[in-house]
């Protein structure tokens, strides 16, 4: 980790002063620690909290009131930075937002003398249709926003920095007002458009409202199957062409474009499971958001999933899902770039820099080639101790320094803005002063010298100068690639988009010593020269370098033919085992014709394919023929008992008319794993397969006893509705080892009607430490033998004090369990000692009759005027605050290890979010809910209902996250009504049924919860 220099007398600043030079007086020190939390907001305190790397300063370009909530940042090619600002961001969910109905601005910040320090501003545009919008570049007189349903092209053609047209040039892109919609576009060094979008973007429209089709003729539209969730794209400047380069992201900020073609971005996990990302964009791969098969989301259990949840979340475990570059732990990854200046120490030179909000630092990301693939370590650039500091982008100036937008706000994600007057511009550079250097960009030299920088306006300039330049370019494009380097990559684009030039160019590429122009060339080929990409091909898969055979692998993608299949046969042969991104650019190069590569590849290698290389290409493979090997595999005495999850797991991907056959087969096998192999195989087995016959099912129920308690035993019997199986339900859920799967099988089990089995062990003898896991299992069974069998045991008064309180807390986790329990509160039958656990859940209840008239059974604080400015300034007792979080927090969130996994995990929430921020979000819940977090009622046709937040939808079935923890699969012909809510499923009016001193207590423990690993190493 980079040690931080911290005698910089730029981090000495006094408010008065801080904008003077740090080489003119000494300034007294300032402890950050000692100022107040409002004095810490003050800009002139900004940099006090401020770590910096060594050989760098950090200055403040600009703050309020010059501008406000900076989204996204550009800087021209004359040095001025363009500002997206969001003060109207998701004013529907911030009623104290002072709405602007002029809409939000586009800001241009200039420094007209030099100093580092931003004294003029003027507005380019400012409207309505620019509301939060999170993306804007500058490309000579053209300037690109990204705003959700829109992209806009504003044209300024007499330069006079007021726009003289503005054109859609995509439309119909879902995320209106919300940070997982559409994101900034960047110019690539080949001269086309890169940009991507969240995972609410969902589709792309031209102009007119038609659904855009991507050169391989598929719809860009989330509900046509081809795409899911969110999507990185390539495009002509003119909107042509376009290209969907991967898919299945949760919300990816930016894309990176480095000058050899290489495509970088970061993306964000579901909120609180540590698990946010950067990824290598290998193009056309998934990406393993959801699941690529049935959209499910990674909490729906499949065979072979990772324990580790961070792992879990992207379907690592699956065939068929690129690797991640990193995993960045917790956060909310922003504005990502690589860095391809000089100005910046040496180390971090063609390197990735990125933003991140969640942890208050900028950072560096040093890459390191692993075999196809790449590995990181994490460099701080800068890093505060202000956790109102969110950098939320970065840009390079025509200087080669780096600037930095913040946002400055006390949270991060979700819909809430805790603060919509405050925002920032830093400037880092190893100076202070900023002097761009005033080139001629019309010229051949001026343009030459301008294709070398970082600055994408001066670059996008400078390519178009030389480009219509034609031939006439050459020398200069010569003389530029005698530097190396990314100068070389830069001219060499240049050079083949010459029409008469374009082969010379490519051969240049793919003859170099260097395999990072091999790369590019095979990346120039598959652009400039589609018909003949064969040929060229054939010159390099036999390469030494596994960089340039992955990048050949990918452009036989959509090529189909019998060379482009002998071509993949042998790359296949040169995978090294263990090199998983290699072999997953095997795959995306064979998805669409699958039995035709894998045939050439089968055919070189006969019948010697048995070996740990070949069994991972048959598993990764979509083949018909990899099927039976496939089995033969799994049937090897000499299979390792830890590959079989991953091979069955292989077997959802793959089609074959014998699979259910081969699949049963082995249920009737010897094997020195002959159990482990009967419980997976069970469990892949589709239903109307095992239906078509009583002896496929007879065979299954023999099976059954021998596999009891495993996923796939519960699988089986749910598929197969064996409703005489409840003895064995009952024993895994009252001695199962799996929390979640127990869960799953009471939910079966009072399916299938073993209600009295529950009844019989409540009114038992047994401990009550079984009996209080047993009603944690029934959290959130809806089933009405379940609710009546609860309140049956709340009243009877024969449970202990706990045993009855968790009896309560399981019937307010559904809403039909409300209704019982509000019922008797009504009646006043609820034993007064479990008034409170009644009242924390019929608060949240979706019946707003119940949660408005809930709190009027305590003693409640309902007139407390609470003044989160001063509360923000008390201290409280943590120890004391951890008592309240186990009354009021853990019955739906998770903190660590403890907890229900309903609502965000909390195990890093005092990074995440300030003091003001926690308090703004337990007073005013409903203002700040996460995305993904939204509440449902849903009311189905048996009248029966059920409340949570949506974690997957399929063609024929949501899957629901109810309070308690517990899921539930609705098909959709069961649904009558599917309803958002208006208000959070976050409890309303915690604060009002505790005291003051309570709430800051809660408060102060909540900012104890920090991760404090930089990353986690799970790579």
């Amino acid at each position: 980790m980079n040690r931080f220099s911290k005698n910089c007398p730029l981090l000495l600043l006094l408010s008065l002063t801080f904008f003077n030079s740090c080489k003119e007086e000494t300034k007294p020190i300032v402890d950050y620690a000692t100022l107040s939390e409002s004095e810490k907001r003050n800009p002139e305190n900004a940099l006090v909290s401020m770590e910096v790397a060594d050989g760098l300063q950090l200055g403040l370009f600009a703050s309020e009131p010059m501008l406000t909530n900076p989204t996204n940042m550009a800087i021209d090619a004359k040095g001025r930075i363009w500002i997206c600002e969001g003060t109207n961001y998701r004013s529907f969910a911030n009623p104290e937002i002072s709405y602007d109905n002029k809409g939000d601005r586009i800001l241009i910040l200039e420094d007209t003398d030099g100093d580092g320090k931003a004294d003029t501003q003027k507005v380019f545009y400012q409207g309505q249709d620019i509301n939060a919008a999170l993306g804007i570049v500058v490309l000579g007189n053209k300037v690109i926003v990204s705003d959700s349903p829109n992209v806009l092209v504003f044209t300024d053609e007499d330069g006079d920095d007021v726009p003289d047209s503005k054109e859609v040039l995509f439309s119909g892109i879902g995320g209106v007002d919300h940070d997982h919609g559409v994101h900034a576009f960047v110019f690539g060094p080949d001269g086309r458009l890169y940009f991507n979008q969240g995972n609410n973007g969902k589709r792309l429209l031209d102009k007119d409202g038609n659904t855009v089709i991507d050169i391989y003729g598929d719809k860009i539209d989330v509900e046509d199957g081809k795409y899911q969730e969110g999507m990185a794209f390539r495009m002509e400047e003119d909107g042509s062409n376009v290209e969907v380069l991967g898919n299945n992201f949760r919300n990816p900020y930016e894309l990176a474009v480095d000058s050899y073609g290489g495509l970088w971005q970061s993306d964000n996990d579901d909120d609180g499971n540590r698990g946010t990302r950067i990824n290598f964009v290998m193009e056309y791969g998934n990406y393993g958001y959801k699941d690529l098969l049935t959209r499910q989301n990674w909490r729906e259990r499949r065979t072979g999933w990772n324990d580790a949840i961070p792992k879990r979340h992207w379907h690592l475990n699956d065939p068929g899902t690129v690797p991640n570059l990193l995993q960045t732990g917790s956060g909310s990854p922003c504005g990502i770039l690589i860095y391809e200046d000089n100005l910046l120490p040496q180390k971090y030179h063609n390197q990735l820099i990125h933003a991140e909000p969640g942890h208050n630092v900028v950072r560096s990301y040093i890459v390191n080639e692993e075999g196809a693939g790449y590995g990181a370590k994490i460099e701080n650039l800068v890093k505060s101790k202000d956790d109102w500091f969110r950098p939320d982008d970065v840009t390079v100036a025509p200087d080669g320094s780096l600037f930095i937008s913040d946002w400055y706000d006390g949270g991060v994600g979700g819909h809430k803005a805790e603060d919509t007057e405050r925002g920032r511009i830093y400037r880092l550079a190893p100076e202070e002063n900023y002097e761009p250097a005033k080139l001629d960009l019309t010229t051949g030299e001026g343009a030459a010298k301008g294709l070398l920088s970082n600055n994408m306006d001066v670059f996008y300039q400078s390519w178009h100068t030389l480009h219509a330049m034609g031939e006439k370019a050459e020398p200069y494009l010569k003389d530029l690639i005698t530097k190396g380097g990314t100068s070389k990559a830069r001219a060499l684009w240049l050079g083949a988009k010459i029409p008469a030039k374009t082969k010379d160019y490519i051969q240049l590429a793919l003859t170099d010593t260097d395999e990072k122009y091999r790369t590019q060339g095979i990346r120039m080929a598959r652009y400039l020269t589609k018909d003949a990409v064969e040929g060229y091909l054939e010159k390099v898969v036999n390469d030494v370098s596994p960089q340039v055979r992955r990048e050949a692998a990918i452009a036989l993608t959509h090529l189909g033919t019998p060379k482009a299949a002998e071509l993949w046969a042998t790359l296949a042969q040169d995978y090294e085992v263990g090199d998983r991104w290699y072999l997953e650019a095997l795959g995306i190069a064979s998805d669409k014709y699958p039995d035709m590569y894998f045939k050439a590849w089968k055919d070189k290698v006969g019948t010697d394919w048995m070996n740990e290389k070949g069994k991972d290409i048959v598993w990764r493979t979509r083949a018909s023929e990899s099927v039976p090997m496939l089995a033969q595999m799994i049937a090897n005495d000499e299979v390792s008992e830890k590959e079989l999850p991953s091979y069955f797991r292989a077997f959802n991907f793959k089609e074959n008319s014998e699979k259910n056959n081969i699949l049963l087969s082995f249920l009737n096998q010897k094997h020195p794993l002959s159990q482990e192999i009967k419980t997976y195989a069970v469990g892949q087995l589709d239903a109307d397969f095992l239906n078509e016959s009583q002896r496929n099912i007879r065979t299954v129920k023999n099976i059954l006893p021998n596999i009891k308690g495993t996923p796939e035993w519960l699988m089986a019997i749910k598929k197969l509705n064996f409703k005489d199986q409840n003895e064995a339900l009952f024993d895994v859920v009252i001695n199962g080892n799996d929390e979640t799967l127990r869960k799953e099988t009471a939910t079966v089990l009072f399916h299938f009607g073993g209600t009295e089995l529950i009844d019989a062990y409540l009114k038992s003898d047994a401990p009550d430490a079984g009996k209080m896991e047993v009603l944690g299992m029934m959290n959130s069974v809806a089933n009405p033998e379940a609710i009546a069998l609860l309140s049956e045991n709340i009243l009877s008064k024969s449970l202990s004090f706990p045993l009855t309180q968790r009896a309560v807390e399981a019937l307010g986790n559904t809403g039909e369990g409300q209704q019982v329990l509000y019922a008797l509160l009504e009646e006043g039958k609820l034993p007064v000692e479990h008034k409170t656990t009644a009242v924390l859940k019929l608060m949240n209840s979706w019946d707003n009759e119940i949660s408005a008239n809930a709190t009027k059974y305590l003693d409640s604080n309902s007139d407390q005027e609470l003044d989160i400015d001063a509360l923000v300034e008390r201290k409280g007792d943590a120890a004391h605050g951890k008592e309240i979080y186990s009354t009021f927090c853990v019955a739906c969130h998770v903190s660590g290890s403890e907890g229900v996994e309903f609502g965000p995990a909390l195990s890093d929430i005092g990074n995440k979010l300030s003091k003001q921020f926690l308090y703004s979000s337990i007073i005013y819940p409903s203002a700040g809910i996460n995305f993904g977090y939204e509440g449902y009622n849903v009311k189905m046709t048996d009248d029966s209902s059920a409340t949570g937040y949506i974690l997957s939808r399929t063609e024929d079935a949501v899957t629901l996250n109810m309070m308690g923890g517990t899921q539930k699969e609705i098909q959709l012909a069961d649904i009558e009504n599917l309803e958002a809510m208006d208000k959070s499923l976050m409890t309303e009016g915690l604060a009002k049924i505790m005291s003051e001193d309570d709430l800051v207590d809660l408060i102060e423990y909540l900012g104890t919860l920090k991760v404090d690993e930089e990353v986690l190493a799970l790579n």
